[in-house]
């Protein structure tokens, strides 16, 4: 039997990749803020921090400073044997190392000073007091840590304050602290006083009067950092069903965004404050966080507002790392993270999306080049994903893996695409486990894009067995339309390898080629022929 000699073509896959250090650094942060108090436990790959433990209590330590001028005393009770705890906590879980930051409320408070003192003496924990420039400056680095492609405005709304800061190309400006928090311009509110909507929005409009002239971000994003803007977004979710009950990368117009705001400090003010799902302390202060996002919007003028599930703990980690860590791509190596404990694939996925380049130029996109191949690679990465489980219920268990995964820097339909391409690569057909999600996101030609990639990394999984040696034995290239030809997509076996081809291949070329309505050439056609 002879078999077709491979030509010789001009390599236009994708450089490869550098190979990560996949080594996993457990450590802890803790965030001593105004309102809460929180330590969250990372497992750190490369640029990527997973959130694996995450404990807080609403201490409200800024809740009386603007009257006493002090930490709340119940909560600096509550903080103290927090702290005693988390210190158990790293010590248990063996952490590379614990840090403490600590932002507005111990930053004014008169007796700050004197309580960090005594939590370095008797507890071991340093805290490190950050200004008001540090931490607009760290949580703007959080968001980057979470998406490097970060335009526009941070916004972190604290219990004390606002910071406000701008960011551009992982490049992060001076930026500005505003006493704005709820615990300083409405303490009456937070401890079930009157709620006075007009007052409130005068007193912010004032405290943002100069905020247009710095921070306007017309054309481009606002990113909402801080629990009070979190939970606004998950309730006003839920009441409109929205198909993909999660925060990570969730975005709203200004409209809305506006409406949302004027539904939650006037017409529900009144039942937010009481929230049956939300501790006292928070719930009081989402009618105030509304009014300040108004504000916000109308003076800052964004093109949208994303909910930032990252931020000043994120941004630390961020600022601590090397260099040449941070201009990692955080969504891959979150992919690398989530695809331990399957060596054949965190080896297979690089190797995958490199060679399905050869035919690139036959698969449609849904988002711009460098986006799309972003995604391409991250669904590369994530392909050994079912490994172990059910055939039965590998393409949905993976599906939903993917789709509620603590993945960095993806959009909701990013998210739902590039839950779709690993769907795909499991199981063809249309149907899918959330197609509500999937029909609010894509139109169905980008259903259908998602569907063509997906079912072109199944192509290469199968005649490999996702071993990236057995892939290298083959090729795989695409000839666009000419003239009246129609497009062909074409799989070599390398001379001498033809064992390596059998029937199962072929038949998911043809799929392949059908999906993209192109003519399929193979070596295993060929060698039947002869």
């Amino acid at each position: 039997m002879t078999t077709r000699p491979n030509v010789t073509l001009p390599d236009r896959r994708a450089a490869p990749r550098p190979k990560p250090d996949l080594s996993i650094d457990r450590i802890g942060v803790v965030d001593i803020g105004s309102n809460s108090v929180r330590m969250v436990i990372y497992e750190r790959c490369g640029a990527a921090a997973t959130p694996v433990f995450n404990e807080k209590i609403l201490a409200g330590l800024g809740r009386d400073l603007a009257v006493t001028g002090k930490l709340y005393p119940q909560g600096a009770a509550q903080t103290f044997k927090a702290l005693t705890r988390f210190k158990a906590l790293a010590k248990a879980h063996n952490l590379k190392s614990l840090s403490a930051v600590a932002t507005a409320a111990m930053r004014e408070a008169d007796d700050g000073p004197n309580f960090v003192a005594r939590v370095k003496t008797e507890i071991g924990i340093e805290i490190k007091v950050l200004s008001g420039e540090d931490e607009a400056r760290m949580s703007a680095y959080g968001v980057i840590a979470g998406d490097s492609r970060a335009r526009g405005v941070v916004a972190d709304l604290g219990g004390a304050s606002l910071e406000l800061v701008r960011v551009d190309d992982r490049v992060v400006s001076n930026g500005k602290t505003l006493p704005l928090g709820p615990f300083v311009v409405s303490p009456q509110m937070i401890t079930g006083g009157d709620y006075d909507a007009a007052a409130l929005s005068q007193s912010v409009a004032d405290g943002l009067a100069g905020a247009a002239a710095d921070f306007n971000v017309e054309g481009e994003t606002l990113y909402l950092v801080g629990g009070a803007w979190r939970n606004l977004a998950l309730i006003s979710n839920k009441r409109q069903a929205y198909p993909l009950p999660i925060l990570n990368g969730f975005s709203m117009t200004p409209q809305a965004a506006m409406a949302l705001c004027d539904w939650a400090s006037l017409e529900a003010a009144s039942d937010l404050m009481a929230w049956p799902s939300l501790s006292a302390g928070r719930a009081r202060t989402l009618p105030y966080s509304a009014i300040v996002l108004k504000t916000l919007i109308e003076k800052l003028s964004p093109k949208r507002i994303v909910i930032s599930p990252t931020g000043l703990r994120e941004g630390f980690i961020y600022q601590n790392l090397p260099e040449a860590v941070q201009q990692r791509e955080a969504l891959h190596d979150a992919c690398h993270h989530l695809s331990i404990g399957n060596e054949q694939g965190l080896h297979f996925g690089p190797q995958l999306y490199q060679w399905l380049g050869g035919a690139a130029t036959l698969f449609p996109k849904t988002f711009e080049t460098q986006s799309e191949n972003r995604l391409r690679l991250a669904a590369c990465l994530l392909v050994g994903m079912g490994k172990g489980l059910h055939p039965d219920r590998r393409a949905e268990l993976v599906f939903d893996d993917v789709l509620y995964a603590p993945l960095s820097g993806l959009t909701h339909k990013e998210r739902v695409y590039l839950a779709l391409m690993l769907y795909s690569a499991y199981r063809g057909g249309k149907y899918v486990p959330n197609d509500a999600a999937i029909n609010y996101h894509l139109l169905e030609r980008e259903k259908q894009a998602a569907r063509i990639y997906g079912t072109a990394m199944r192509l290469g999984a199968v005649i490999s067995s996702r071993s990236a040696d057995l892939l290298s034995q083959f090729t795989l290239t695409g000839e666009p339309v000419k003239g009246e030809a129609p497009a062909q997509i074409n799989l070599q076996v390398s001379e001498g390898q033809d064992a390596l081809f059998n029937r199962r291949g072929h038949l998911r070329l043809r799929k392949l080629a059908e999906m993209l309505g192109a003519d399929c050439l193979s070596n295993w056609q060929t060698a039947q022929t002869e």
